[in-house]
């Protein structure tokens, strides 16, 4: 976030929690210990990898340990710092044990799905319009992280067919609500909505539309390449963060 502009670093963070979030959150659905291990292994990496990611951008990394160490309980940023240390060493806990006391996982999944939904309240407590207009960013974010969690699991071999209607009825919400944050931000945010549906950003919203809905839906409805639409799935997921994060700025950037 130097100089006042949100980077690359932090669309591939926010991609990066919210799929490994996910894989975690959706995994405790199931009674099996390998996919529930699997899930809070890949919620650890996405996590580990986006505060790295974070640090990146920050330029300094003392600056990060200097935001954990102070309390500033009024700042989004450092309890979004604290929540995801804690869900880091919360998910650590659970790698490391043989059996997962259900107070650890309760505790883990809360912290887990704040991590998740913080990324669009972080947005959200700029003054950037197309962030800030609508309360929708956190609940889009939320689609978004189950809807790539399904496809991460089924990437890493888990063909339960109850991840794939999860995908799917996710991925509907997710369009849903997108489309209700354009119209609701439109008459405070026109210039970032127009590059978002016909401007510079516009490869980046209709990718993840047609790469990272559309066409995984028609392929998951016709029992077709399974692996492959879970891997575009994917794909849509940083698309939509990353027209969210840069069309945001489309002014910012321009002066």
């Amino acid at each position: 976030m130097k100089g006042g502009e949100w980077g690359i670093y932090i669309a591939l963070y926010f991609w990066l929690a919210a799929m490994g979030g996910g894989a975690f959150l959706i995994s405790l659905s199931f009674k099996d210990k390998r996919t529930k291990q699997l899930g809070a292994w890949l919620a650890f990496i996405g996590i580990v990898a986006g505060a790295l990611l974070l640090i990146a951008d920050l330029g300094q990394p003392s600056r990060f340990w200097h935001l954990l160490a102070g309390i500033h309980p009024m700042s989004v940023m450092w309890l979004g710092s604290v929540v995801l240390a804690l869900a880091g060493i919360g998910l650590f806990l659970l790698i490391i044990s043989k059996e997962w006391p259900d107070w650890l996982v309760w505790f883990t999944a809360i912290m887990v799905l704040l991590v998740v939904g913080y990324t669009g309240v972080l947005l959200m407590a700029t003054a950037r319009p197309f962030w800030s207009g609508s309360p929708l960013l956190p609940w889009i974010f939320l689609a978004s992280a189950y809807t790539t969690g399904a496809a991460l699991l089924v990437i890493f071999g888990n063909h339960d067919p109850r991840l794939t209607r999860l995908s799917f009825n996710f991925a509907i919400i997710e369009v849903v609500l997108v489309i209700a944050h354009m119209i609701w931000t439109y008459s405070q945010a026109k210039p970032a909505v127009d590059a978002s549906i016909s401007g510079e950003y516009a490869w980046a919203f209709w990718g993840f539309i047609i790469l990272g809905v559309l066409i995984p839906l028609f392929m998951e409805a016709q029992r077709k390449a399974v692996a492959l639409a879970a891997a575009l799935v994917l794909l849509g997921g940083f698309l939509l963060r990353y027209f969210i994060v840069f069309a945001g700025q489309v002014d910012v950037m321009r002066f």
